[in-house]
């Protein structure tokens, strides 16, 4: 793991227009088992977005070298080099302390391999299924009220988004990339998933939420298919960022997990609703 956020380090610093460049913007969707169609999550997202824009893969989907011999006619290209996805395995232990026996959990970091379809032969590669849900509908669906002000920002206090009228953008993109920004740190209310909000401007909490809200975004972009094209991030977030990792590695992967809670948080909402229509 380390490998690859030296990897993202390098990125992140190379990087003149804010935390996560353009090309990190996948095609055609999130990363996904071709296989089991099942999207991967949190850190894995960065890790294998970042290999697909370094290797220029044209598809997002990938499969295990076992899953790939289970394909009639598909065969593994020469010299293909495996990209790892990392996962955590809980493992129980007994332990006896004044006499009373207890189970502790242990978090064990673990990985497999898998392999992009560009690397692969013998498969018809489709396009990815792409999500169409109208921006509009989204941000409704998530019931938090959204009111047309001078800049974008969340407020807590009242709970609402503030948001520039969408002819001020440059773009319609640069107006969903923010919107879905300020949606991110929605979800940190009390009555939502209760992330601590109270951070001032410059300080580390505050560079912290600026930089999973930032993950967020891009996992959400990806998923409705949104070039994301807002700069939310400050130079001194970035910079916070970097040094923070170098200190702490595995920070990016608690970063990108809330970030995922974050995106599986608004998506259920979409479900929710739909449920209630249906």
């Amino acid at each position: 793991m380390n490998e690859i956020v030296e990897k993202i380090i390098e990125s992140i610093e190379n990087d003149t227009t804010g935390i996560w460049t353009k090309s990190w913007i996948g095609q055609g969707g999130l990363p996904l088992n071709y296989a089991s169609k099942t999207t991967y999550s949190g850190f894995n997202i960065l890790s294998l977005l970042l290999m697909q824009d370094e290797m220029n893969w044209t598809t997002s989907q990938y499969l295990t070298f076992n899953q790939i011999k289970k394909i009639k006619g598909a065969k593994l290209k020469k010299d293909s080099k495996s990209t790892p996805v990392f996962f955590f395995k809980i493992l129980e232990k007994k332990e006896e302390k004044n006499g009373v026996e207890k189970i502790v959990k242990i978090s064990l970091l673990k990985f497999y391999y898998v392999f992009n379809l560009d690397q692969v032969e013998g498969i018809e590669i489709g396009s990815q299924k792409q999500e169409n849900s109208d921006l509009n509908d989204f941000v409704n669906n998530c019931d938090v009220d959204v009111r047309t002000k001078t800049e974008a920002y969340y407020s807590l206090t009242d709970d609402y988004i503030g948001i520039p009228s969408i002819n001020m953008f440059t773009s319609v993109e640069a107006y969903a990339s923010t919107i879905l920004h300020e949606l991110s740190h929605s979800t940190g209310h009390k009555d939502r998933l209760d992330r601590d909000l109270s951070g001032k401007f410059g300080s580390k909490s505050y560079s912290r939420e600026e930089c999973i809200v930032e993950l967020s975004n891009m996992f959400l972009c990806n998923h409705l298919n949104i070039k994301n094209e807002a700069n939310q991030s400050e130079a001194y977030i970035k910079n916070w960022l970097v040094d923070s990792l170098k200190a702490e590695p595995k920070l990016l992967w608690k970063l990108a997990s809330e970030s995922q809670k974050i995106f599986n948080y608004l998506l259920s909402l979409q479900d929710k609703q739909i449920q209630q229509v249906a």
